[in-house]
């Protein structure tokens, strides 16, 4: 058992240092102390392992985030300060391991929704993963009544095509409503697509798209502009600008770049800001017993 640590953190350890090497190779900036970035303390005690973040639109300034596996299935509002504005409740849903979030499109034309990836499986055992598809909540209604319950809801069912595997990233494509999703614990990590419009009467089958050159990725984000790509792992941003006339795959195969980064406590959440001035990250409680919001100031194109 202590060979079988020894090795698995050995490996874990090769991986970080050669993406650092390719870092280094690229002259790009990474996981960098110096960066200029705002910070925002979130003092509410139950966000305290938040794995996925994404931006409102609709209501400017709102962040909608939750916590890994173990919470109960909810979603929190955030300002982009770092105060709890509510919370939003799943009826009758276990999280299992609720990884990341995004908004797109989906049945009416007018709403944006919010999709719940319940996609984690640190073992690989989860046959079928579940998303979850709820039209955004009424952050004005959730100002007065602090806690709202969703009774309505979709689910997304679908299995990988290449057997189970870890996932913690989700992004929606605004200029297709598609669904990608994003391996986590491979050398070279797996993105994957649900077409729009997703089936949600049947468990339907993810189709595999291209190898990417990191590893350990822990949630990603598309611009609302469709224009630009960001992952994250512990260590690092990647960023991919995504010219026109091309889709999230063909725009991925290049190599990314890298943007700054003050390396958190088990960081694992990311997004775009809704105006595409810059991006958030959050992360898990740190000794201090505090999580940070972090706010980089960006120009992305738009």
């Amino acid at each position: 058992m202590i060979f079988r640590l020894i090795l698995i953190f050995s490996l874990i350890f090769f991986l970080f240092n050669c993406q650092i090497d390719r870092q280094a190779a690229s002259g790009a900036n990474g996981s960098n102390p110096n960066a200029t970035f705002k910070s925002f303390a979130v003092q509410n005690p139950e966000l305290d392992e938040v794995s996925g973040m994404v931006a409102s639109r609709q209501y400017p300034g709102i962040l909608w985030v939750h916590n890994d596996s173990g919470d109960k299935a909810r979603i929190f509002a955030l300002t982009s300060a770092g105060q709890t504005v509510g919370e939003v409740l799943l009826n009758s849903v276990k999280a299992e391991d609720w990884e990341d979030i995004t908004l797109g499109p989906g049945a009416e034309k007018s709403a944006d929704y919010i999709y719940i990836a319940d996609i984690g499986d640190n073992r690989a055992v989860r046959d079928v993963k579940t998303i979850y598809r709820i039209k955004e909540p009424d952050v004005n209604l959730l100002k007065t009544r602090k806690t709202l319950t969703v009774d309505e809801f979709d689910r997304i069912r679908f299995r990988f095509p290449d057997g189970s595997r870890d996932a913690e990233t989700l992004m929606s494509d605004p200029k297709t409503g598609d669904l990608y999703i994003v391996s986590k614990r491979e050398s070279r990590v797996g993105l994957y697509v649900l077409p729009f419009p997703q089936d949600t009467s049947r468990i339907t089958e993810a189709k595999f798209l291209i190898r990417l050159p990191i590893t350990q990725v822990t949630g990603g984000d598309i611009s609302p502009s469709g224009k630009n790509i960001l992952l994250k792992n512990y260590l690092q941003i990647f960023y991919w600008e995504r010219p026109d006339q091309k889709s999230v795959s063909e725009s991925m195969q290049n190599f990314p770049s890298f943007l700054p980064y003050n390396e958190e406590p088990q960081g694992e959440a990311i997004c775009f800001s809704a105006d595409e001035d810059g991006y958030f990250t959050l992360s898990e409680k740190s000794d201090s017993r505090k999580i940070f919001l972090y706010f980089y100031p960006s120009g992305f194109p738009k």
